[in-house]
């Protein structure tokens, strides 16, 4: 019997919610826009789920199908016992797209969802048309911007371990408050009404420990990324990169692509820090659109 959150979807407006199952998991997913445009699916971020991109939805839903993922254990979706690693991600990605009849898509991620986002295209090019990350480093980073700034990540330790992490999530609500709002250019944007919408949910029981597990499954992934395992392979989907300027876990210096990746990932700042689907909700759309409508637009003239 699946898991239930006792918690009501937000209403936004345009937006219509369905569930799919997906490689034993229910998941829901929030969609607006034509059906038959071209797909745009939008990957959150920890302790986020398909809320934080309600500023986006409106203006992307313009040109594009769009669909907002909640991720196993997040959100509305079913919290499993497992499938909480970055290529099990992954394949739930791939799982959605294949439920809904999408071939390829245009991918769109933050924090985490980013970091799903760049393996999808990695590892399956052929799914993906263009990529925007948000508020994360890309596979290639600058080991002389990166080192200096690895410390910055110390706030994973507060939910990877075992136990400790889900209790973090579930006894202390304030903690992911804090995370939310610590480096915010915009803090009046922080209401305690929109923290409790990430960290009621994030606080549920089973959703608690996926938090916790899906931490534990980034930290053993961290060496390939931190010692440039991915130095050597070949990356051709058209990606932007969005960072926050006064984003305390990814400062823009660590955005910074090396010469051999620049004719495939360009680099953009908006105002605010790591959540800047909350904070700069219009200058990300803006990002967004340039990069996935108008850049093609140009280059089809």
């Amino acid at each position: 019997m699946p898991d239930h959150i006792d918690i009501d979807l937000p209403d936004v407006p345009g937006v219509r919610h369905r569930y799919l199952t997906v490689r034993g998991a229910r998941l829901h997913v929030a969609e607006a826009g034509d059906g038959d445009a071209p797909a745009v699916l939008l990957l959150h971020g920890f302790p986020q789920h398909w809320y934080a991109w309600r500023g986006v939805i409106g203006p992307l839903a313009r040109e594009r199908h769009v669909i907002a993922l909640d991720f196993r254990g997040f959100g509305w979706s079913e919290a499993t016992a497992g499938g909480y690693s970055t290529a099990a991600r992954v394949r739930d990605v791939l799982g959605v797209m294949d439920e809904l009849g999408i071939d390829r898509a245009d991918i769109v991620g933050h924090d985490w969802g980013a970091l799903v986002a760049f393996h999808l295209a990695l590892e399956h090019p052929g799914r993906v048309d263009r990529l925007v990350s948000i508020s994360m480093v890309h596979l290639w980073p600058l080991q002389r911007h990166l080192a200096p700034n690895a410390w910055r990540w110390w706030v994973t330790a507060l939910f990877e371990w075992p136990v400790l992490g889900a209790w973090m999530l579930r006894r202390r609500p304030r903690v992911t408050g804090w995370l939310l709002a610590r480096d915010a250019a915009r803090p009046g944007v922080w209401t305690r009404s929109l923290r409790e919408a990430y960290s009621s949910p994030a606080s549920q029981p089973t959703r608690a420990r996926a938090g916790q597990r899906l931490h534990a499954h980034l930290v053993l992934g961290m060496p390939r990324l931190l010692f440039g395992r991915n130095r050597k392979r070949p990356f051709v989907v058209p990606t932007l990169v969005v960072g926050g300027r006064s984003d305390a876990l990814v400062p823009p210096a660590v955005l910074a692509v090396p010469a051999a990746r620049a004719g495939v990932i360009g680099v953009r700042t908006v105002n605010g820090g790591h959540f800047v689907l909350d904070e700069s909700p219009d200058e990300v759309a803006e990002a967004v659109l340039d990069h996935l409508v108008r850049a093609v637009n140009e280059a089809q003239r």
